[in-house]
């Protein structure tokens, strides 16, 4: 037995020797597609997974709030007629809101979210829109139809002479503000320069270039001028004077160029797409006072706030539930400025003056990562120019960061952290009984079809 023992090993020595080095070369070559396979296969059971979205949509194109005998006024000549009443949505917005359902579709679809041909399963995408206004309830609609063509998908909404909490504001007394405390939180969303400022100075005078050229209608000299206030009664900061009367101009002369009217008709023809981006540091000014002001943002943004979670945690609810993959809000530029005053988030637009620019969408993304939940923000827009010539390209697509929560997978935030924030913001009590009870009287309307325009 050990004389064979050695002989068996001589022959084995031999046959090394022989094949060895050939041995070594197919066992080389063998690796690498061993090894590739071995970490494909760890990548895909390690890829993080989107499990659901939540989308606060604003409306798209509208005509201004002011009627043009208001507006005639503030100007030197008047203003030009637009094909809807004021306030409603046109034509031209029910295709800005069309394109941005579009690229929505497309980014979820290549997601793997919904599909991306035939249906989406019942009761898998909800729309939900804020039913006081037509623009709201209409955007639901065409966002609804663009999301899942010709698939039926639902819009739903509250009663029109019934504020909606979600998108107006709870009313529980735990969301009414304390009033030194909502002082002190304006005083440092206005920062110490006050809300007087050099860009606003020169965004006024530029404004006048635009609006009254020759001085107002009283004389010559500056239309725009006096002080400006701010109260904190109730949950919401109401300001008067140059600085808010010049934002909201600032904004309709952004919305004639968004409508597609020629160029001679948009602020006279003295608006150009410059003159339309320097003015609207006015409306960026005043709309600041809500996104940088978490005290208000936390109360009259709650019940918003709270559904988001809820949505993203497929907790069950009037508009939420295990089955729901795609929640959509279809609201107001109010609306996106109050979740990113609630969870803090910030960001500029390239090629586009209006932080919250119309259709623009935030979105709250559930991620899966080993068992753990993370949100992504991501932000969805149309460049100014894309409003206004329709121009078929996807929306462009903004990934935002959580402030001091950049872990996990995508730059994302930990579900339970995020959670964490919205309590520490948000009053206890605020917006939770809005949450559970804003369906129990909605009225729903079939989106089956897209609206006429």
């Amino acid at each position: 037995m050990q004389m064979h023992q050695v002989e068996h090993s001589r022959e084995w020595s031999g046959a090394q020797r022989r094949y060895g080095g050939r041995f070594r070369l197919r066992r080389l070559a063998v690796l690498p597609a061993a090894l590739a396979a071995t970490l494909a296969a760890a990548h895909a059971v390690a890829a993080p997974k989107l499990e659901r979205v939540v989308l606060v949509q604003r409306h798209g194109v509208r005509s201004p709030t002011s009627s043009n005998a208001e507006l005639a006024r503030l100007s030197a000549q008047p203003w030009p007629a637009w094909p809807v009443p004021p306030g409603d949505l046109t034509s031209h917005g029910v295709k800005t809101v069309a394109l941005m359902g579009r690229s929505l579709r497309a980014a979820y679809a290549g997601a793997g979210l919904i599909p991306a041909g035939g249906c989406p399963g019942a009761g898998r995408v909800v729309v939900w829109a804020d039913g006081k206004d037509e623009r709201t309830r209409r955007s639901g609609q065409v966002l609804a139809q663009a999301l899942a063509p010709g698939c039926g998908v639902r819009v739903g909404w509250t009663d029109p002479a019934a504020p909606d909490p979600i998108f107006r504001g709870a009313t529980e007394p735990a969301c009414r503000p304390e009033p030194a405390a909502a002082e002190a939180a304006l005083d440092r969303a206005i920062g110490p320069g006050g809300l007087d400022t050099d860009a606003t100075r020169a965004a006024l005078v530029r404004l006048q270039a635009i609006v009254a050229p020759k001085g107002c209608r009283g004389g010559p000299g500056m239309c725009f001028a006096g002080a400006d206030t701010l109260a904190t009664t109730g949950a919401w900061p109401k300001g008067s004077g140059p600085l808010f009367v010049g934002a909201s101009l600032a904004e309709d002369l952004l919305l004639e160029y968004a409508q597609g009217m020629p160029r001679a008709e948009v602020g006279w023809g003295r608006a150009s797409e410059a003159d339309i981006a320097a003015v609207m540091a006015l409306h960026q000014r005043v709309t600041g006072l809500i996104r940088h002001n978490p005290y208000v943002a936390g109360r009259a943004g709650a019940a918003m706030a709270r559904l988001v979670l809820a949505a993203l945690a497929g907790e069950p609810g009037p508009h939420s539930g295990p089955g729901v993959k795609l929640l959509a809000l279809a609201g107001h530029d109010t609306n996106v400025l109050l979740m990113a005053g609630v969870f803090g988030l910030d960001w500029a637009l390239p090629d586009e003056p209006d932080y919250s620019s119309p259709a623009e969408t935030l979105a709250f993304e559930l991620w899966r990562d080993h068992g753990r939940a993370f949100v992504r923000p991501v932000l969805f827009y149309e460049p100014l120019d894309q409003l206004r010539t329709l121009s078929p390209a996807l929306a462009r697509r903004l990934p935002l960061r959580f402030p001091g929560c950049a872990s996990g997978p995508l730059a994302s935030c930990p579900l339970g952290k995020l959670r964490a924030r919205l309590e520490a913001v948000v009053p206890a009590g605020c917006g939770e009984a809005a949450v559970g009870a804003v369906g129990d009287s909605a009225a729903e309307t079939a989106a089956a079809s897209p609206p006429r325009s």
